[in-house]
């Protein structure tokens, strides 16, 4: 027994048999035209993963082929050559300084309470590298320590003469 699956004449189909009809095409087409997109957007992907991985490929490349230059060649502006130490002179210069500013600001502590600070941090001063001890007569020393140079200053001192000629030693340093 055969089946008809001939769709009824036109003559016979109701109206809502029609608009049954038509939306069954219209779903065929669009679910066909989805599909064929789909398929466009997938080749697409494909060839555009070809196009990043040659990318990919070829960046990579050019920083290996970069880093190993840096590595072998070594220019001054990526390895720049280590600094010389400082001399002794210009390390002797510079805790020189550090403790005379330490000193303004005991001096200054002092001219405005009356009283010497009992350590450098109350006074103002960065007391990194200074030992500050106040004497039995009134006075105080600061004592520097840093990269093997010790210097001591004590309050009867000329603050101007413990300076010296500090600021023409680090001034005159080669870099």
């Amino acid at each position: 027994m055969s089946q008809d699956t001939t769709p009824a004449s036109s003559a016979t189909a109701t109206p809502q048999k029609k608009a049954l009809l038509d939306a069954f095409d219209t779903v065929l087409r669009t679910a066909v035209e989805e599909r064929e997109l789909e398929r466009l957007a997938a080749d697409a992907r494909r060839r555009n993963r070809g196009i990043s991985r040659l990318l990919l490929v070829v960046c990579t490349t050019v920083i290996i082929f970069v880093l190993v230059y840096l590595y072998v060649e070594r220019p001054e502006w990526a390895f720049p050559a280590p600094t010389a130490p400082e001399s002794t002179a210009v390390r002797q210069a510079s805790l020189r300084i550090t403790i005379a500013n330490a000193v303004q600001h005991v001096e200054r502590y002092r001219q405005q309470r009356g009283a010497l600070p009992s350590t450098l941090e109350q006074a103002g001063a960065n007391g990194a590298g200074l030992i500050f001890n106040t004497t039995s007569d009134g006075g105080y020393r600061v004592l520097g320590d840093g990269d093997g140079v010790q210097i001591m200053f004590s309050s009867g001192e000329s603050l101007t003469r413990f300076i010296g000629n500090s600021f023409e030693v680090i001034s005159r340093r080669t870099r």
